[in-house]
């Protein structure tokens, strides 16, 4: 008895240690994975992306200034839509000057949430904060970030409160960093809208397609019209120089060569396409980290030739890990250039981030999806546009609203402005340019019996003002807009002012809401186009030919700044353009419609700036020089000239180097500009040196002002009449006496 008990005993524990090893048996296969093979599936399990947005990314170069008694301000820092946030936090860099004492306040918020406040009593000192960030999804696509900074000095009967010397610096490099998971991010126009500031374009190695340089350029211009700044990455070839600091591998990684050979610092030259391999699926280096890239099969080709070099490595070391590399592979890789057909635009992952890949053929109709007017619809990870343009006005007026502007109410205690930018080519189309501003505005009623003024601004140029009837009605602004103040980008704004009350400080001053209306437009009319910067950007609207010398399409990564810089500037429509590759850059070229040529020279063109190899420049005027000095150098021209019957524009580059715009070209009034790493030196005007065209033509020139009688003497003349009829009626009355 106690024998078969003993049997039975064993039997159970064996069974019970039976079932403990196939318990563990997922444990031990998952041991029994090697180390390489546990390391690329960690890799492949990581989509998570770090990221950091600046206030210099937007734009905003200088500090932001805040004074007066209330001062307010929006920033809207550019996010994944609809994507949850992880990590998150907002780091606001400011100081202030107290120079007149006072009552100081500091308000922050985000998305409208008041999330820090501080009074600052010192005479100078740090108001910088580090706000958290709340990890929820923004459906708009853009954390905001309020400032508010209140200034009060008190004084007798509150005859001013406002002090000039208490003011808030808010620095440029205020920035926002989170991460947030890849694989999360499920549209196309969410990852369009979340491109950083200055996001990267990947072509391929070497010489690029006239196909992928043309639709390089397009990304490039379109990203500068949404204030972003693209960075050109040619995709690694050979012989490159890499940076590799900060780079962190692995340990299980520098088994493989060509891993161990980039654990160095400083900088390498690429020496085989394994290590390509190895930077792409890091993703952590400069060189792979892209935001959009050209879907064409020469960058296809350089992907696959790089990872199948690596792969080879791999197998001779690992043969088990081969299986995880080809999981990663298809996961990171093949998903997103397995895309077939000529007008897709896909999101996808390009080693370790999220690309948006858009085939050349497709560029134009992809830009036109990503627009105001269609990106909302933009709602799918893979595309096909087989149409996309956007509408032109047929009566000639444009709504502000489709030119960026956003109208609403805003609250104005003592002055606000409103504003919107727009391109002139965006609008001007067959030959019609803006010639009038119209704003529609309201105000309502405040405590003071001044009524509020309402000042239109184009390019700071004061072009209308109105005193407001603050009754909540809607009351109509026009204002012409001269020629002189148009620029081949335009900057439209409204200054509300208001006068804030207090009845003898026993009431606290408010703010009162105005409003800029969704009716405000402007309004197009045809008009004779100038052979000016502006004129040329009008014709630049509809349809341009833009000419490139071969050697451009073998540099990409310095020519392609260059064109995207100039079209941009000059008003070109990335989506009315055609590219014309010279092959032979001493050979003229014909345009048959306007044109931006660089560094070719144009067939029966007579050019005002000559500009040669040696770095020297030449200015004429008719049959007189203006201008003669060399050796320049890090310079270029752009000037308009003009072919036979068609008006263009001539790129030319001083000197041996080209200039590297390190901001955006502005081009004002003129015909000639200078351009350096800084934008525009200057410009200037070669047919009008003097500048006075820019007097209206019923104004007196010279001496014939003396000599053109003025109805202005009839004022004085008509006066001495009626004395004269007074002085002798006087008389008649006194001898009829």
């Amino acid at each position: 008895m106690k024998s078969s008990v003993a049997i039975h005993t064993g039997a159970l524990s064996a069974f019970a240690c039976g079932v403990s090893l196939l318990a563990l048996m997922p444990t031990f296969a998952l041991a029994a994975d090697s180390p390489l093979t546990q390391a690329i599936n960690r890799l492949t399990a990581d989509t998570r992306q770090e990221r950091e947005i600046r206030l210099s990314d937007l734009g905003i170069d200088a500090p932001i200034i805040l004074g007066s008694t209330d001062s307010r301000r929006e920033l809207y820092l550019p996010v994944p839509a609809g994507v949850p946030l992880t990590d998150a936090s907002l780091n606001f860099d400011a100081s202030y000057l107290n120079g007149e004492g006072g009552r100081n306040t500091l308000m922050l918020s985000l998305d409208g949430y008041p999330v820090s406040a501080q009074g600052l009593s010192e005479p100078q000192g740090n108001a910088s904060a580090i706000l958290g960030v709340d990890k929820k999804a923004r459906d708009s696509g853009s954390v905001r970030l309020g400032v508010a900074w209140s200034s009060i000095v008190s004084r007798v009967l509150c005859e001013d409160e406002r002090a000039i010397g208490n003011v808030l610096r808010i620095e440029p490099d205020t920035r926002l960093t989170y991460s947030y998971d890849a694989s999360l991010l499920q549209d196309v126009g969410a990852a369009w809208t979340a491109l950083p500031g200055k996001p990267g374009i990947m072509v391929a190695p070497g010489t690029v397609s006239a196909e992928s340089y043309d639709a390089a350029w397009r990304l490039g211009v379109a990203l500068e019209r949404i204030g972003k700044h693209a960075r050109i990455l040619p995709f690694p070839a050979l012989q490159d120089s890499v940076d590799l600091s900060g780079l962190r591998i692995p340990a299980e990684l520098l088994a493989i060569p060509a891993f161990a050979s980039l654990n160095g610092k400083g900088s390498q030259v690429l020496a085989n396409p394994a290590q390509i391999g190895a930077l792409l699926m890091l993703g952590q280096t400069p060189n792979v980290q892209a935001d959009l890239a050209i879907n064409d099969p020469q960058l296809l080709k350089a992907v696959n030739d790089a990872l199948d070099a690596l792969q080879s490595q791999i197998q001779g070391l690992d043969a088990s890990a081969v299986n995880a590399f080809t999981q990663w592979r298809a996961q990171h890789i093949n998903a997103g250039l397995a895309a077939t057909g000529t007008d897709n635009v896909r999101l996808a992952l390009l080693g370790t981030r999220p690309v948006l890949m858009i085939a050349p053929q497709a560029t134009g109709k992809a830009l036109a999806l990503f627009s105001s007017a269609w990106n909302s619809l933009a709602r799918s990870r893979q595309l096909t546009v087989s149409e996309a343009q956007l509408p032109l006005s047929a009566d000639g007026r444009v709504a502000l609203s489709r030119l960026g502007g956003n109208p609403g109410a805003i609250d104005v205690l003592a002055k606000s402005d409103w504003s919107t930018s727009f391109p002139l080519g965006s609008v001007a189309y067959d030959g019609r340019l803006p010639v009038k501003a119209v704003i529609d505005v309201s105000a309502a009623p405040g405590a003071s019996d001044t009524d509020p003024v309402a000042s239109l601004f184009l390019n700071d140029y004061l072009i209308g003002a109105q005193q407001l009837v603050a009754n909540g009605e809607k009351q109509r602004i026009e204002a012409r807009i001269p020629r002189y103040a148009l620029g081949s980008t335009n900057v439209l704004r409204v200054s509300f002012q208001r006068q804030p009350v207090s009845d003898r400080c026993l009431e606290t001053p408010q703010a009162f809401p105005v409003s800029v209306l969704p009716t405000s437009h402007i309004v197009l009319e045809k008009t004779t186009l100038g052979d000016d910067f502006s004129g040329m950007a009008a014709r630049f609207a509809m349809d341009t030919q833009i000419f490139v010398p071969q050697a451009y399409l073998e540099h990409p990564a310095s020519s392609l700044p260059q064109v995207i810089s100039v079209a941009n500037a000059a008003g070109v429509s990335p989506l009315r353009a055609n590219l014309n590759v010279s092959a032979d850059p001493k050979n003229s070229v014909t345009p048959d419609k306007p044109f931006l040529a660089f560094e070719l020279p144009i067939k029966d063109s007579k050019e005002s700036v000559l500009v040669d190899d040696q770095g020297r420049l030449r200015v004429n005027h008719k049959d007189q020089l203006l201008l003669d000095v060399h050796p320049l150098n890090h310079l270029a021209s752009l000037q308009v000239v003009d072919a036979g019957s068609q008006h263009g524009l001539v790129y030319r580059t001083l000197g041996a180097d080209a200039p590297r715009f390190a901001k955006q070209v502005l081009l004002n009034r003129g015909d000639v500009a200078i351009l350096g790493d800084n934008g525009t030196l200057t410009t200037f005007d070669t047919q009008d040196p003097s500048g006075s065209q820019l007097i209206d033509n019923e104004e007196p020139k010279g001496l014939d002002a003396w000599r053109t009688p003025s109805l202005l003497w009839l004022i004085p003349g008509g006066i001495l009449l009626v004395l004269i009829l007074l002085l002798a009626g006087r008389n008649a009355r006194r001898n009829r006496q």
